[in-house]
């Protein structure tokens, strides 16, 4: 899709109000022709009954009459098109800015682990203002000067066909430099919104990460880091502006030529007779008007095409294509039992190979542990049971379904996972907790909050239930929002748990109230469970031992130990209850 294409989508949802915004900003054209021809009809009047004067009030009383009629029409067609686009462009805006957040956040994990939030929110942004920019652009100006410069060509052959062609060769030049210096102009204009976007996603990561910068005080560093981008951000804008500035060079002496030399033939022809004072004023006032209009068109060109390199340069988000998506005929999961079951499953995390072959099965209501040092492969699994990823080979099935097969929505509403650092929205506490079901009732959410020990915390902030959390959750303790997170988790009811280190932001005490409440949520699920803390696991069903991205042993607690293999050996290895993460 390229960029007409992807604005055209949301101009023809409103197209007739955009076409009447089109034929009304040719009143503009209208304006700029009709007070010369209205000048010249008075200069004729006046010089005409010159001796009489009080004679030609009938005569210009009719014209005056005219001109104020042509007056009220041209200030009625501008203040309707002002109503038009006030009801036509925020609703343009609203719609790309929709269409476009919906579509990058439905992009997997991997696609944000690439791609700076602050990067990707700032085309958004510059898509939403540039598209209508363009649009004003078009039709209120390009359009209506085009039209404009064909009617002044008109009436011009009308009074006399070599000051029409005068004119029609300096529209030529002028308009033929203009495409030569906005090429230039167009190029570094990309070139500068991307080294802009690029900048304002190192700044919202410098400052997202503020505290590690308080932390080493690397405020120099940081702004020197900073200022290599904003060099580079500023040699593009230069190149751009630097172009924009030799075209007005050019446009400028190619006007000075156009105007003595038509001011020439003018007074030549007046001279002869063959034109009349009238249309003497109605070409000079004309041509007047018509270089105010183009100038007005060369000096919007640079802007125009810059903002449409950084349009460009947005749509490029947009063209990144969905690596998850629901594929045709997609159907909802149902799950009765919830038993898992990898088959022959193969992935490789870039040019690493995590799983080759995998063949596993869990039963349903089957508590599973997970245990390995880091680089194993145990988040991997998780990951690609909620479909994060899509797999190269093999199939993972939910209750005999094809999890590549079914709807993620549904998949990711029959799974709830409580992750080791979670991230909340700097929204309050009530709709952080409702996030795991939105359509819960409040009562439900305090019912989920009480279950989890949230409710102790949240009732001794400041605003209750509505406290606002910060961005990601900063005014709230590591302990906090993992119970936040696990109230989620408790409100969406899934049939399917995994725990990735639930409870390893907790102290000991709010760990024991925790660990009675997920033996609650954990009855009648199938639940996996991630832990660094193998005492975590003792009470699991069974325990699943990574290594390199293969299962090399599996039993419960006691059976592993026995064995006096991998899984005993980093039992013993354990300091102060945890995993190392390496042997």
């Amino acid at each position: 899709m390229n960029l007409s294409e992807f604005i055209w989508q949301f101009v023809r949802k409103q197209r007739w109000i955009f076409v009447i915004i089109l034929l009304l900003s040719l009143s503009w054209t209208f304006e700029m022709l009709f007070w010369p021809f209205f000048l010249r009809k008075m200069v004729d009047i006046l010089t005409r009954f010159d001796a009489d004067r009080l004679s030609a009030w009938p005569t210009l009383k009719v014209l005056l009459l005219w001109g104020a009629a042509a007056w009220i029409f041209m200030e009625f067609a501008f203040r309707s098109r002002d109503f038009l686009q006030a009801r036509a462009y925020p609703k343009q805006e609203a719609d790309i800015r929709m269409t476009m957040f919906d579509h990058v956040q439905r992009h997997s994990p991997k696609y944000f682990n690439e791609h700076f939030s602050g990067s990707l929110a700032n085309k958004i942004g510059d898509m939403v203002l540039t598209s209508s920019l363009l649009l004003r652009d078009i039709l209120m100006l390009f359009i209506p000067c085009a039209f404009s410069c064909i009617m002044t060509i008109v009436i011009f052959s009308q009074m006399n066909a070599f000051l029409a062609l005068i004119v029609g060769i300096w529209l030529v030049v002028h308009f033929t430099l203009c495409w030569l210096f906005t090429i230039k102009c167009a190029k570094y204009a990309y070139l500068h919104g991307e080294s802009r976007s690029s900048l304002v996603g190192k700044i919202v990561d410098s400052l997202t990460n503020n505290f590690v910068v308080n932390l080493f005080f690397r405020f120099r560093f940081e702004k020197d880091y900073i200022a290599h981008y904003q060099g580079v951000e500023q040699r593009a804008n230069r190149q751009a502006k630097l172009y924009s500035a030799k075209m007005f060079t050019a446009l400028s002496s190619a006007f000075i030529v156009e105007i003595f030399t038509l001011t020439w033939f003018i007074m030549f022809y007046w001279t002869e007779g063959k034109i009349s004072t009238g249309e003497v004023v109605q070409l000079f006032y004309t041509i007047w008007n018509l270089s105010m209009v183009v100038w007005f068109v060369a000096d919007r060109a640079p802007e125009f095409f810059q903002s449409l390199g950084i349009a460009k340069q947005a749509l490029s988000i947009m063209q990144d294509p969905q690596d998850l998506i629901d594929p045709p005929h997609a159907v909802d999961l149902s799950i009765k039992k919830g038993e898992i079951i990898f088959e022959n499953v193969s992935f490789c995390y870039g040019e690493k190979k995590i799983f080759k072959n995998k063949s596993i099965r869990i039963d349903a209501g089957e508590k599973v542990g997970l245990v390995g040092y880091s680089g194993a492969g145990k988040s991997t699994f998780v990951n690609l049971i909620l479909r994060f990823f899509s797999l190269e080979e093999g199939r993972i099935l939910i209750d005999g379904q094809d999890i590549a097969s079914v709807t993620l929505e549904s998949l990711r509403n029959t799974i709830a996972l409580i992750p080791q650092d979670p991230i909340l929205f700097h929204r309050s506490l009530e709709d952080n907790i409702r996030y795991g079901r939105v359509d819960a009732s409040q009562k439900e959410v305090i019912e989920a909050a009480k279950l989890a020990h949230c409710d102790e915390f949240i009732k001794k902030c400041s605003a209750g239930y509505n406290t606002l959390v910060g961005e990601r959750g900063t005014k709230l303790s590591g302990g906090e929002k993992q119970r936040i997170a696990i109230s989620r988790a408790m409100l969406l009811k899934a049939p399917i748990l995994i725990l990735d280190e639930a409870t390893s932001a907790l102290d000991s005490v709010t760990e024991k109230y925790i660990q009675d409440s997920l033996e609650k949520l954990m009855a009648n699920r199938t639940t996996i469970v991630v832990a660094h803390r193998l005492s975590t696991l003792s009470k699991m069903d069974r325990i699943l031992v990574f290594d390199q991205g293969k299962i090399i042993e599996q039993g419960t607690h006691l059976e592993l130990l026995s064995k006096k293999g991998h899984y005993a050996h980093m039992w013993q290895m354990q300091a102060g209850g945890f995993l190392p993460d390496s042997p």
